[in-house]
């Protein structure tokens, strides 16, 4: 008879709400620790005596903990238990657990899906925090939560508190994963013991970038992959590496092209883990960054024993999207993160849109231009959508008859692909471009092509006007075609119909030139 098996599943949502909670890096470099440790650690601590990676553990990465337990006792031990251990750990973080019980392997496919299900269903359950505090009681100035500590003389609630020990306790263990992989580069003494400061993540001018980097085509795999334990293991181990790999490589560009001393790092990592990367990163080293991981990304996973394993799934790499939110230092890094996730989401839902079962690799960017905080759906509508006024001539012109419907025109070109695409731009196109608007001959184009862009918004003849004077000006006239002359591409709408789509790519150049190479610090 087969052995009755538990599969146990934990789930933490609500990572980057925790994580985001102010703007202190300290605390948000603690809290990634916290959240690192969570699903790792901590749970190994839970499980105790009888805890066996290799031929137990399914997936054990940052927010996502699936392990089978070959005893019932064991089960339920860790299941009273965990969540306790999860809430002192990271008070306020949400977290859910399921198990399914399961016989004989062949139904191991089963029982994730299930478990799944479960899952998501707890999830809509409320949770009863821990720390709800009696109205009299004395709360602290950045997140209003009950104060259980002083630190240095700041008065720190239980969850700022916990990062700040994390961040003391955990000697960097995150900024190492993603500089050099496992262990400290011995050749440079990353000290960070004093305390992180966001004025060492801006250089010249004071833009930063939060970066969210999702690989694709994941659910595919796991499906083909998910019936056989040990393959699903092998997966989620070997994904791991690469992401962290791909991170590795990627720092190097920032090492290469910047001599910084490693107590004060342009960069701090705040998510890498599974196929997910978040970072926050001084705004001009950004782009670099996610290129040259997206790049490795699908390097590492096209080779060895992951090419194998993807082969099962039809795949001969996994690729990635990724969403860059340009903010500055004083804004809140809670609703940068949520507006990369949705350039991230944006770049994905476009490249899906491409090929459904390839997914090229590509990423959006958006420099945020005002402190009005709003979905990346409201600032396309209000910031990037073209509507000239109109010419007065009204209905009439066209004999009372209605008029086509115009083409719409907006100043969004991304996502900007890896690999060429027709009527996109390449990420090195889009470089290209930057670095040639700041030549010194093309400063009159720049100018140009900024008083063009205005009057594309008021008024479309007097903007025609000015760029064939432009054109008789300059003498970069590639570079001019490129910027002011839209790619034509076909959308399919919410009703699913077909509607055609003007994008120009003038505004993400300059925006970009612009965090670049404004100097607005000594």
């Amino acid at each position: 008879m087969a052995m009755e098996k538990f599969l146990y599943g934990a789930s933490v949502q609500g990572i980057q709400s925790f994580i985001f909670q102010t703007n202190q890096l300290d605390d948000i470099s603690g809290a990634s620790e916290l959240v690192e440790s969570i699903c790792t650690k901590a749970f190994e601590k839970a499980v105790g005596e009888g805890f066996n990676k290799k031929d137990n553990a399914v997936i054990m990465a940052a927010g996502n903990v699936k392990y089978v337990f070959d005893t019932q006792e064991q089960c339920e031990n860790v299941v009273r238990n965990f969540p306790r251990k999860v809430q002192e750990c990271a008070p306020g973080i949400t977290f859910s657990q399921a198990v399914v019980k399961f016989d004989d392997e062949k139904n191991f496919g089963q029982a994730v899906d299930e478990l799944e299900k479960k899952l998501k269903t707890q999830r809509n359950l409320p949770q009863t925090p821990l720390e709800v505090g009696m109205l009299g009681c004395k709360r602290a100035a950045k997140t209003g939560m009950p104060v259980v500590k002083i630190w240095n003389g700041e008065e720190l609630d239980a969850a700022t508190y916990a990062k700040r020990v994390a961040r003391k306790n955990c000697g960097n263990k995150l900024h190492i994963k993603s500089f050099w992989g496992k262990k400290q580069d011995a050749g440079k003494d990353l000290k960070l013991e004093d305390e992180l400061d966001i004025k060492d993540l801006t250089g010249k001018n004071d833009w930063i970038a939060i970066v969210h980097i999702d690989g694709n085509g994941l659910g595919k795999v796991v499906q083909q992959l998910g019936k056989d334990r040990k393959k699903f293991y092998q997966f989620s181990t070997l994904l791991d590496q690469a992401t962290t790999k791909a991170a590795n490589e990627a720092f190097k560009v920032i090492e290469e092209a910047h001599g910084f001393s490693y107590d004060k790092l342009p960069i701090c990592p705040v998510v890498l883990g599974g196929d997910d990367l978040t970072a926050i990163i001084r705004g001009d080293l950004a782009l670099p960054y996610a290129k040259k991981f997206i790049n490795e990304f699908e390097r590492e996973t096209s080779q060895g024993e992951m090419k194998n394993l993807l082969s099962k799934a039809n795949m001969n790499k996994l690729t990635a999207c990724g969403g860059i939110a340009y903010i500055k230092a004083s804004f809140p890094f809670y609703y940068g993160y949520k507006l990369a996730e949705e350039l991230c989401h944006a770049a994905k839902t476009d490249a899906k849109a491409k090929n459904k079962e390839n997914v090229p690799s590509c990423l959006m960017f958006h420099k945020v231009q005002d402190s009005f905080v709003q979905s990346y759906k409201d600032i396309k509508a209000r910031e990037l959508e073209l509507k000239p006024k109109d010419d007065g001539k009204g209905k009439t012109a066209n004999n009372g008859q209605e008029e086509p419907a115009k083409i719409k025109k907006t100043l969004c070109f991304g996502p900007y692909y890896l690999r060429k695409q027709e009527g996109y731009h390449t990420i090195s196109e889009l470089e290209r471009m930057v670095k040639e608007l700041g030549e010194a001959e093309n400063e009159g184009l720049k100018t140009g092509v900024r008083q063009w862009l205005s009057l594309m918004h008021e008024n479309e003849a007097a903007a025609a006007q000015r760029l064939q004077r432009l054109e008789s000006l300059t003498s970069n006239k590639e570079l001019l075609h490129n910027l002011t002359t839209p790619a034509t591409r076909t959308h399919v709408n919410k009703e699913g119909k077909e509607e055609q789509e003007q994008h120009y790519a003038a505004y993400d150049a300059l925006a970009y030139y612009t965090i670049n190479n404004q100097q607005t610090n000594d």
